[in-house]
């Protein structure tokens, strides 16, 4: 067997002058020696070499081994790294990544068995694993929704986030020091009476008839990204309403007002609560547009679901 060294000085021979893009720029290509470019392939064939002498399964160096010898003209130190990187991929069961391989490796299936043997068990792999994945996908979605659900309802009202977003709002000047310290105090009372009410930062600046409310709205939609919306405009269905439990609506400050395809467009009271952007998004199911509304008009959509559910109880 030829040792490294010999198969550089015979293979470069053979080249057509392709080497592994990651050289460099076509332009300064042009300007280097084919002796510069091919020190830098081989450099990088050992680096990429030396690592898998510690990490004999590393995709990325399988993956590069192979592209850098067949653009050298080596072939079979090609075809080697490719049916190893198949290998790792079918082991680990990564059906969508070997199902990219399968065309390279066909190349090389011709008059070896052990290529033509994984190019088979790839196959077979590929074509069970949609139904299986899906299965799989689906019971992971749902057991996501349910550790979310469980969670959110858990947690209830979420008095840190709304601190944080009356502190938000000092911080930028949109309240006083005495507004602020105003709206946390009414924070606290509200948070512990027995008031099945939504409570958050907008409902209390609403409350107290604080008369710069609209300007607080445009610079939170600016900040977060989440553009108002007037819920009186939209006619609320089961199959939205339904997505989050009512329970959670008025504890979190947050509904599904509209499904756009598969997307579900949602109003927060919170639109700095990342982590209840995420969990409703969990809970839902399905990717979740956000909006930001007057909290009077939350409270009176809030208050139509009930019936809205209750009219599709009996097909249940």
């Amino acid at each position: 067997m030829l040792t490294r060294e010999e198969r550089r000085g015979t293979k470069m021979k053979q080249t057509d002058k392709r080497f592994p893009p990651f050289t460099m720029s076509e332009s300064k290509k042009r300007q280097r020696s084919d002796k510069d470019l091919e020190a830098e392939v081989w450099n990088a064939i050992t680096a990429f070499e030396q690592i898998l002498e510690a990490m004999p399964n590393d995709r990325a160096s399988l993956d590069a081994l192979s592209s850098a010898y067949e653009q050298i003209g080596d072939h079979a130190k090609a075809k080697e790294y490719l049916a190893r990187f198949g290998a790792v991929l079918a082991d680990e069961n990564d059906a969508k990544a070997a199902d990219n391989l399968l065309e390279k490796l066909r190349k090389y299936a011709a008059d070896d068995k052990l290529v033509q043997a994984l190019i088979v068990r790839i196959q077979q792999m590929t074509e069970q694993k949609p139904a299986a994945s899906a299965a799989v996908e689906k019971g992971q979605k749902a057991e996501k929704a349910r550790v979310a659900g469980e969670q959110l309802l858990k947690t209830g009202f979420n008095m840190q986030e709304e601190m944080s977003f009356a502190w938000t709002l000092s911080e930028a000047n949109q309240i006083t020091q005495e507004e602020y310290a105003n709206v946390v105090q009414d924070l606290s009372e509200l948070s512990s009476a027995a008031d099945t009410s939504t409570v958050s930062v907008l409902h209390v600046l609403e409350n107290r008839g604080f008369k710069n409310l609209e300007k607080i709205l445009a610079f939170v939609c600016k900040e977060c990204g989440a553009p108002f919306v007037s819920l009186s405009t939209f006619g609320l269905t089961a199959d939205a309403v339904s997505l989050l439990p009512l329970d959670l609506m008025r504890r979190r400050g947050t509904l599904v007002f509209e499904l756009l395809g598969r997307d579900a467009l949602v109003v927060v009271m919170n639109a700095y609560d990342k982590q209840l952007r995420k969990d409703v998004e969990a809970l839902a199911g399905r990717k979740c547009h956000f909006f930001l509304t007057l909290p009077s008009e939350f409270d009176r959509t809030l208050e139509k679901i009930p019936e809205i559910l209750a009219q599709v109880e009996p097909r249940k």
